[in-house]
């Protein structure tokens, strides 16, 4: 059972209005989800996942795709059901076929060694409380990876930790559709 329960869009407080309406905008499903409109009930909440969201949009440099592969390996490795699920999503909407999310989020080689190195480093993070072995960090810079792509990186990654730990604290009912087969 829900900890937050889900307002109605009407219901939630003025402040969180303006960001859910730039949420609506954003997404590809052009509607709200269970974690973000519990977000919203306070405008304080809501607003440090939207400033996140919003400074990786509007600052970023990595492609989408190499963000959506971040996103889904940092929710397989906080092993959060919503956000496994959710990520796996955006993998898709990225272009990622649902075989190629599963050797993301499992971990295997993605074909692509720099992505990879980069991955690994995500996994790490996410399963060390954000430490990271220094001969995966060696392995990503080795491959080409910046200190400037790593730490934007690791920005795609609070995203999903921010959902992870929310998601866990307001025990919000699942509401993204499956995109992968070994969950249909």
């Amino acid at each position: 059972m829900t900890r937050i329960p889900v307002p109605a869009l009407d219901d939630v407080p003025t402040a969180s209005k303006e960001l859910l309406e730039w949420i609506m905008q954003t997404q590809p499903t052009g509607k709200v989800l269970n974690m973000q409109a519990q977000l919203a009930v306070a405008p304080a909440a809501l607003a440090g996942y939207v400033a996140l969201r919003r400074a990786t949009e509007e600052h970023g440099t990595l492609d989408p795709k190499t963000r959506a592969a971040v996103l889904a390996m940092s929710g397989a490795a906080l092993g959060v059901p919503y956000v496994e699920r959710l990520t796996a999503r955006i993998a898709s909407s990225a272009g990622w076929q649902p075989d190629e999310i599963v050797r993301l989020t499992d971990g295997l080689a993605s074909g692509d060694e720099k992505l990879d190195s980069l991955l690994g480093v995500m996994g790490d993070a996410g399963k060390n409380l954000g430490l990271v072995d220094d001969a995966a960090w060696e392995r990503a810079a080795h491959n080409g990876w910046t200190p400037e792509q790593l730490a934007e990186s690791f920005a795609f990654f609070s995203i999903a930790a921010y959902m992870a730990y929310f998601t866990n604290f307001a025990a919000t009912e699942l509401d993204v559709p499956s995109v992968l087969p070994t969950e249909a």
